[in-house]
């Protein structure tokens, strides 16, 4: 009598244990087909620690992933595959038990309804997890084949003009990068005037700073006619294209000749040939043994080279007009 009531305390008490296994699960997706990855989670509570354990596959401080042969009875592979176990541990619940979350992760090979094994976490407990069904994917809901009205976009106000505005930015940018393709020779040959019109305006400026400096220095005349000749030379061979700074005095004339294929104005061919006059009287002071400038003439020949660099850079047609 004593045994079999203590078989059938031992009976119940095992009856409520288990119980208290699956208090809720759920099925992620809701609707499972096959050949879908799906996911049972089944949440329960218990007075184990089961992360007291040997498994080394830790996902985190509260998961930990479990080997399927924690199953109680060998897996019907036939039904479905299952790939992964999770054990999570969620908190504590008011009853100061533990609260956890088992994951199933499988994948149905077949429909109708499906049952895993129960769960062995240690030597006293097993999670029984509830039935589940696989749909059909005939019984899956049809979807309508009737295509929407078209309705036009809908645009926050002020969108419209913004819009607009892009476009015409965009379309102005376009007729610009074509019309700079177009006429690309001609802004090429533009921008190459540009630039030697500021070579020859910064050349003109060095040179009549040099020359003042010259003016007004404190240096013996042979290394003054010798400074003017080194500067006027730089200047013409920078202004016309053409290597002054081997020419003799004698070879200035004949350098102009082929460079204006003798085109020069009246006032211009005054200016050269008082520019070959000057270069001679430099010449002279830096080759004779006791030449020197007279009184003051550094002054007038200094004064004159910058009249004659003026006259240089004037175009021809303004000339003509002044002569006239």
């Amino acid at each position: 009598m004593k045994k079999l009531f203590a078989s059938l305390i031992f009976i119940f008490s095992s009856f409520l244990l288990f119980a208290q296994n699956a208090e809720r699960q759920m099925l992620i997706p809701h609707t499972v087909y096959v050949g879908d990855t799906a996911q049972l989670h089944i949440f329960f509570s218990a007075k184990n620690d089961f992360f007291k354990t040997d498994e080394t596959s830790h996902k985190g401080n509260q998961t930990i992933e479990l080997s399927t042969e924690g199953f109680e009875r060998p897996l019907d592979n036939s039904l479905y595959s299952v790939k992964q176990i999770l054990l999570s541990k969620t908190g504590t619940g008011n009853d100061k038990q533990l609260r956890y979350e088992l994951v199933i992760i499988f994948v149905p090979w077949t429909t109708g309804n499906i049952k895993f094994p129960p769960f062995k976490l240690d030597k006293t407990f097993s999670v029984i997890p509830s039935e589940i069904t696989i749909d059909s994917i005939f019984n899956a809901p049809k979807v309508s084949k009737k295509f929407a009205e078209n309705k036009g976009p809908l645009l926050i106000p002020g969108t419209t003009y913004r819009i607009l505005f892009k476009l015409l930015f965009h379309a102005i940018i376009l007729i610009l990068i074509i019309t700079a393709l177009c006429k690309w020779k001609t802004i090429s040959i533009k921008y190459k005037n540009y630039r030697l019109k500021r070579l020859y305006k910064k050349n003109r400026r060095h040179t009549v700073s040099i020359l003042l400096r010259i003016k007004g220095a404190v240096q013996a005349d042979k290394v003054k006619a010798e400074r003017i000749q080194r500067v006027m030379r730089h200047y013409l061979t920078v202004r016309f294209g053409y290597n002054f700074n081997r020419s003799g005095a004698s070879e200035i004339w004949t350098g102009f000749e082929t460079i204006f294929q003798g085109l020069l104005s009246e006032k211009k061919e005054e200016a050269v040939e008082e520019l070959i006059s000057l270069f001679t009287r430099t010449d002279f002071i830096r080759y004779s043994a006791n030449a020197s400038f007279e009184k003051k003439e550094i002054y007038s020949i200094t004064d004159r080279l910058i009249e004659i660099i003026n006259i240089l850079e004037t175009p021809a047609e303004k000339i003509s007009q002044e002569d006239n």
